[in-house]
């Protein structure tokens, strides 16, 4: 992504968040101008009025913390979409340390993830002294967990995982370190990107055992996410797209053509 496409996106992300007060008071304190003063319009005409800001034009490093609970597990950025796909190496490590899809879905990959080593301040005094001119942390994933105490649904980093509001740690470090922050949202196409979630494995024991991508709130009742509803984080009540298989037309889904997302 180029930078002002990044930066146009997050002119975009950060008003619409909806961050808690923690979150929101510790970014908007922060010593450094907005993003943007302008009232933008959810159309492209609207967003040709973006200008980037002095300082992310004439920066010249910044750091981006793609850290989120895809981390748990070590074994790749799309992991909750790998280790729903029968025979790759996601699929396969999955099988090994944590069990079969069907039973422990990445719902659960977030339960074990608790971030009890992050250091926040460590962190952005080492970005500030490798040169970091800037601060951008993740926000949500594809995996369509919010990692700030979201007004939006549950499924978030203060109510499960880690149980800490990351986004307002990242953003009072970097407030600390006199960085400018800003956040990145990638769940648009959580709901696309989540299919394989729907399928089962076409091979094996559990040939034709659907994965946990549809289950419901009903089955939580004697499980540690009872009272947490699923399909706030997968968004599955569904049916599958055209090659929801296919990693290339996630990609050209981008744009939201073929109807998807």
């Amino acid at each position: 992504m180029k930078r002002r496409d990044l930066i146009k996106q997050l002119g975009l992300a950060v008003p619409g968040l909806a961050l808690s007060k923690s979150a929101a008071a510790a970014f908007l304190s922060a010593n450094v101008n907005p993003v943007s003063d302008t009232t933008f319009n959810p159309t492209w005409q609207s967003l040709q009025n973006y200008k980037v800001p002095d300082w992310y034009r004439n920066a010249k490093f910044g750091i981006w913390a793609h850290w989120g609970p895809q981390c748990e597990p070590g074994y790749g950025d799309w992991y909750a979409r790998g280790m729903y796909i029968e025979d790759s190496d996601q699929y396969k490590y999955h099988l090994k340390k944590y069990g079969h899809p069907s039973k422990f879905g990445f719902k659960d990959v977030i339960n074990e993830w608790k971030a009890d080593r992050w250091d926040p301040d460590q962190l952005l005094a080492l970005y500030k002294k490798a040169g970091a001119q800037y601060f951008f942390a993740l926000a949500n994933h594809h995996d369509n967990l919010d990692l700030w105490n979201s007004s939006h649904h549950k499924w978030n980093s203060v109510t499960v995982g880690p149980k800490k509001d990351l986004i307002a740690g990242w953003a009072k470090a970097a407030k600390k370190q006199g960085l400018p922050f800003g956040v990145s949202v990638h769940a648009a196409h959580a709901w696309s990107w989540y299919e394989v979630a729907q399928r089962s494995d076409l091979n094996g024991a559990l040939r034709g055992v659907p994965y946990d991508g549809k289950i419901s709130k009903s089955a939580g009742q004697d499980k540690w996410w009872k009272g947490l509803d699923p399909q706030e984080l997968y968004a599955q009540n569904h049916s599958l797209s055209e090659n929801s298989l296919d990693n290339g037309m996630i990609h050209r889904q981008w744009d939201w053509t073929n109807g998807v997302s």
